[in-house]
């Protein structure tokens, strides 16, 4: 099921026949964001096929990681979209940290991470988009997701947050 009706500088960074995904319900006993004043916290979102089937498996190739970081990206927005007023009222994403599901001695999770911050630079552009950013390999990630990504994102108007 298609998202809710996006941005236009959101629209025009997503590729054809890509969409903003509906929000995932949490997996466990929390919340997929958090709000305190202006900030919001959003929780890890792992990586899933547009069928919402998990992308999985240790990552070897960064091109493939980077694809799977890229549907994290998505998830977020989605958050963005839904629950957080859409993307024109995100100021700025302060902070994301990158889990990739790796063998020890994976030189490349930083390559991985540039899928989700590619897309979230092209989605809320130059002002809000381009963020601090850890990337660090994991020996594995709930239901052996391939990646996963949480984030801090600071909104402009904090009444247009909606609870999950």
């Amino acid at each position: 099921t298609p998202g809710c009706t996006m941005d236009g500088g959101v629209k025009a960074a997503l590729r054809e026949g890509e969409t903003i995904p509906t929000v995932a319900p949490a997996g466990g006993h929390y919340l997929p964001f958090s709000q305190s004043g202006h900030t919001c916290y959003l929780s890890g979102y792992i990586s899933r096929h547009p069928t919402g089937d998990l992308i999985t498996g240790k990552v070897r190739d960064p091109a493939v990681g980077a694809e799977a970081a890229r549907t994290c990206a998505l998830g977020h927005l989605a958050i963005m979209e839904h629950n957080l007023g859409g993307a024109t009222n995100v100021r700025r994403v302060h902070k994301c940290t990158v889990f990739v599901n790796a063998d020890s001695g994976f030189p490349d999770s930083p390559t991985v991470a540039n899928g989700y911050s590619d897309l979230l630079a092209a989605a809320l552009g130059p002002a809000a988009g381009p963020h601090a950013r850890s990337a660090v390999s994991v020996a594995g990630l709930p239901f052996d997701a391939s990646v996963e990504v949480e984030a801090i994102v600071e909104v402009v108007d904090p009444s247009l947050v909606k609870a999950s």
